[in-house]
């Protein structure tokens, strides 16, 4: 692994680094970030970053898109598929390779209930610091396993912790994929309790919003028990006030666009 010299990507600006990557901090900072990154909800300047990632769909139609990060989860992801399954939502996951790699009958069962998946990488690195060709191996090796357990490619790429560079994105395409962000985010994975995240989205939804949950994680021992919570009650409010529910590809071909 070669890290890129600073220097190659910080004329694409640190405050890129600085606005999403929220959560490269210690653990014992989250609460504090959640508190004061939600003040700010740097995540809605995220058009003025790059037109090349989606991060949502100019639409008056009331639909919105669950996603999913860092799955799947031997433990969370089967619960919120149970959820989804009796609310009848199709959602978005995008998915860890290592831990398709290691859970690959839950990423069956994601497909066969017929949800749509994602790439997230294969490592969930800080993929701005790496060479072009180590970039290319974590979306590469993601999708051949993804493709090998379902039988289809992704055809979107959330980079982890949103965290992108020219680099990255020309390393995107070139793989056939688009890049997802997203731009309603309720900070779930600090734990803020139930009824912030449930109001956080609230708050901040409006058609063709791309919502970013997590079912996992990659620091430590992960409780996404809030999460699954959160979610149950969102989709009876959301729907309660005339919202339904799409993929991120649905979304997005609501614009006549396609991958």
């Amino acid at each position: 692994m070669r890290l890129i010299q600073f220097q190659k990507w910080k004329k694409w600006g640190i405050t890129t680094f600085i606005i999403i990557s929220t959560i490269v901090v210690p653990p014992t900072t989250f609460y504090a970030l959640s508190y004061y990154t939600d003040i700010i909800m740097f995540e809605k300047y995220g058009h003025l970053l790059s037109n090349r990632v989606v991060w949502s769909v100019d639409t008056d139609e009331k639909v919105v898109a669950f996603t999913f990060d860092d799955g799947p989860s031997e433990k969370y992801t089967p619960q919120l598929l149970d959820i989804l399954a009796q609310k009848e939502v199709r959602a978005t996951f995008f998915l860890i390779g290592k831990n398709v790699e290691k859970y690959p009958e839950i990423v069956k069962r994601i497909h066969s209930d017929g949800h749509e998946i994602g790439n997230h990488s294969f490592n969930h690195s800080l993929l701005p610091l790496y060479s072009k060709s180590y970039i290319k191996r974590e979306l590469e090796s993601t999708s051949a396993l993804i493709e090998e357990t379902v039988g289809s490619l992704p055809s979107y790429f959330r980079p982890p912790m949103g965290l992108f560079t020219p680099s990255v994105l020309d390393a995107v395409g070139e793989n056939g994929m688009t890049a997802v962000v997203g731009e309603v985010y309720p900070r779930d994975p600090y734990k803020p309790g139930i009824d912030k995240i449930v109001n956080r989205v609230m708050n901040r939804i409006k058609p063709g919003s791309i919502i970013i949950l997590h079912d996992s994680g990659t620091f430590g021992k992960v409780d996404r028990s809030q999460t699954i919570a959160a979610v149950s009650i969102l989709i009876d409010r959301l729907g309660d006030q005339g919202y339904s529910f799409l993929t991120v590809s649905e979304l997005i071909g609501l614009n006549g666009s396609s991958p």
